[in-house]
């Protein structure tokens, strides 16, 4: 029996002894309507159980695991590119052949992102070794469920596997959610399987990649929605950028701070808008609207931490502004636990620099660094190459990332972290980390 299961027949036993003893009382004297509420307040305490229990592994742990498999993957492999340009850039024989093979690696790990998010989702709900080894296929496979639906709804079945492959281009990192479906699918029913047979080294893999071929389907309504959300989103962004850059900067400032997976979420609704474009599927327009829109986000992430790493920079000093700058400021997850009023600051930071992104200094960011902020630099690589791509004037891109990024989001939190210390709503202590 797992710890889950465990716990689970615990509350359940639990909730079971409470309802026994209000039927004593009730034998001893308790009024039939009191009779009456034994079962249902039972029946409500087990499903809010179960419901919070399937919110933290689903929607904690699991997205947890997805952002970490999302970092060893595509965010270091995007990283890794951005070093390969630079050294091709010089021009030599030498840079060529050494940059054309950090490219090649860095590529490679692109790619592998849905295999990376099966294997950090096994890890994440703890699934048995044969479960977690097969995760990365059913991650991968995931990633293009949508070309392989595609494929089976064309006419796959009765031509080639080419059908399939051909939808996939080199080095695309595919669709993060449908990564995270079947992934989840798959670990979850495969389990079911680990260690019920003697060969349990053939059987388990086999089982998951069958799986994998029904989630597929599970997975391609989620697929589709979040395409209209990118699109919406676009669409939003060109009809009132002011709005949307406020909009989209607070809800992905925060969504980085949260226990969540803003780099997988923006990813998710950004890069269905990027490959229709390149596909000729979308207008400029359209591209250019979620490049902007991605923009907003970028900076909507900075702005929480930078401002974290300034606003707490009391309690934690050097250590805690690197930590938090350019690191990630899910470090203060405990503190918001305990002092949710320690994200006002960020928050009215992101709110102020949305609009100056998308309406003043017009700054743009590609699918994969619009979630990351400033963290590992991947934000402002991001921001570097979109806003090039789209010809925006290097002053205003440099200005705009100086400001937006930085300057803005660490003057806001330190005037209205300081008021709220002198208000008494924030008391030293209640940002410091262990670092």
């Amino acid at each position: 029996m797992t710890a889950e299961e465990r716990e689970a027949e615990a509350a359940l036993l639990s909730a079971a002894a409470e309802s026994g003893e209000n039927a004593d009382a009730d034998k001893n004297g308790g009024s039939a309507a009191q009779k009456e509420e034994i079962k249902p307040e039972f029946s409500r305490k087990f499903i809010l159980y179960i419901l919070k229990k399937g919110f933290v592994r689903y929607f904690i742990d699991a997205f947890t695991g997805m952002a970490q498999g999302l970092f060893c993957t595509l965010i270091a492999g995007t990283i890794l590119g951005q070093i390969g340009t630079w050294i091709t850039s010089a021009g030599t024989d030498a840079a060529l052949a050494v940059g054309g093979g950090v490219t090649a690696v860095a590529n490679i790990a692109k790619m592998l992102m849905g295999a990376g998010i099966g294997i950090g989702i096994a890890h994440s709900l703890k699934a048995p070794k044969l479960v977690m080894f097969t995760a990365a296929v059913a991650g991968l496979v995931g990633a293009f469920g949508d070309a392989i639906v595609d494929g089976f709804t064309g006419g796959f079945v009765s031509s080639s596997v080419n059908d399939v492959l051909s939808g996939i281009a080199p080095a695309a990192p595919g669709n993060p959610i449908g990564s995270y479906v079947v992934s989840v699918l798959a670990v979850e029913l495969g389990r079911q399987v680990a260690g019920k047979t003697k060969v349990d080294i053939v059987v388990v893999p086999l089982v998951m990649f069958v799986i994998c071929l029904f989630a597929v389907w599970a997975a391609w309504p989620f697929i589709q929605l979040v395409n209209l959300i990118g699109e919406g989103v676009a669409l939003a962004t060109a009809a009132t950028p002011a709005v949307m850059g406020i909009v989209i900067a607070a809800v992905m400032g925060i969504l980085l701070t949260l226990p969540t997976s803003s780099a997988a979420i923006w990813l998710a609704v950004a890069s269905p808008v990027v490959a229709a474009y390149a596909a000729g599927e979308v207008s400029f327009a359209t591209y250019d609207a979620i490049l902007l829109a991605g923009g907003a986000a970028m900076v909507g992430c900075s702005a929480h931490m930078v401002g974290f790493a300034v606003q707490s920079f009391r309690e934690n000093k050097w250590g805690g502004l690197i930590a938090q700058g350019i690191g990630t400021s899910m470090l203060q997850i405990p503190n918001l636990m305990r002092h949710p009023q320690i994200m006002v600051p960020p928050i009215i930071a992101s709110i102020i620099v949305g609009p100056l992104s998308t309406c003043v200094f017009g700054l743009r960011c590609n699918a994969v660094g619009g979630g990351m902020g400033t963290s590992g630099l991947v934000g402002i690589f991001g921001a570097i190459d979109a806003s090039v791509e789209v010809g925006l004037p290097e002053w205003k891109l440099a200005l705009g990332i100086v400001f937006c990024c930085f300057v803005i989001p660490a003057v806001v939190c330190f005037a209205v972290s300081e008021l709220m210390r002198k208000l008494g709503w924030i008391k030293y202590g209640d940002q410091s980390l262990s670092v």
